[in-house]
């Protein structure tokens, strides 16, 4: 005998399981924004009265609303993946879910920094104690692939500059390795030897202040940057996440390891956002890579 539970009931049970689960605060704030549309409509019903139509019924009306194709995609999801944790919990028996398919992408474009952009960029970091900072940060990003937040908290006894590794702790206090080589090793020595001295414990650090540098104040330098250098592309810091996987793909770095060193979980993850390439990129590497290039035709 199933439960009388009302839609809204049930999303915010599913809320606080994913709570329980250890998902962020923020994650779970994203999944109420994406589905407060379907509760304005639905809120009210028992969940075992909504059926596929009543589903497509709202993914109908909700392409009026005009939204961007990536926060449409992601409201169709949530829905999803409400009645699949409803199911799951036995809160409803049908598991009509899975014939709902999600909507197309567009296909997207790359994400990255330039690489000549980044030239330029360090170009114009100077001797002075803040460029050497701002050097430091930005061969870094780029070298490690690393998001921004576990550059924040990196602590000095975290870094090994003889073996050219860190301990970052990123995405969901999440601990792993990254590596780096000679010319981050080299930033990073001219940085260290300037620090202001104080008693923070992490690398990077305000120069005004005794604290550590936040994800705000880094998209903030990169920001004045651009804007003295006149620099028209992507400079946030996870664009030059982007930049370490696509570069490392386009040298010749395989995937499997491209996804390993940007600690995803799956290899699926770096496929879909981070190896993303234009048509003329293609192009290259099936140049560089066709085993048909590997023959040798000798004429009759």
């Amino acid at each position: 005998m199933f439960r009388k539970l009302s839609v809204l009931n049930g999303v915010e049970k599913m809320l606080i399981a994913l709570l329980a689960e250890g998902v962020k605060q923020d994650t779970v704030t994203w999944y109420r924004v994406r589905l407060a549309r379907f509760l304005s409509k639905y809120g009210d019903w028992d969940v075992k009265k909504i059926d596929i139509d009543a589903v497509r019924d709202y993914i109908v009306w909700l392409r009026g609303e005009e939204l961007s194709p990536h926060y449409f995609y992601s409201h169709v999801r949530v829905v999803r993946r409400l009645f699949k944790w409803l199911y799951e919990e036995r809160w409803i028996n049908n598991p009509f879910w899975r014939r709902l398919k999600l909507p197309k992408l567009p296909q997207q474009l790359p994400k990255a920094v330039e690489i000549s952009d980044v030239a330029r960029l360090l170009s114009h970091c100077d001797e002075s104690i803040a460029g050497k900072r701002d050097r430091a940060i930005i061969i870094f990003l780029l070298d490690t692939g690393c998001r921004v937040g576990g550059l924040c908290k990196l602590k000095n006894g975290e870094l090994d500059l003889e073996k050219m590794k860190a301990k970052l702790h990123e995405k969901g206090d999440k601990v792993r390795v990254v590596l780096f080589e000679e010319i981050t090793v080299d930033a990073l020595y001219e940085w260290l030897e300037v620090r202001p001295p104080n008693d923070c414990e992490f690398v990077f650090t305000s120069l005004a202040e005794n604290r550590p540098m936040n994800p705000n104040s880094v998209l903030q330098m990169l920001r004045r940057r651009k804007r003295r250098h006149g620099i028209e592309g992507r400079v946030n810091p996870h664009a030059f996440r982007h930049a370490f996987g696509r570069e490392y793909i386009l040298s010749g770095g395989d995937l499997a390891s491209a996804s390993d060193l940007m600690g995803h979980s799956q290899i699926a993850v770096t496929k879909n956002y981070y190896a993303v390439f234009l048509p003329e990129e293609h192009r290259e590497k099936h140049k560089a890579f066709s085993p048909a290039n590997q023959l040798q035709v000798k004429g009759g």
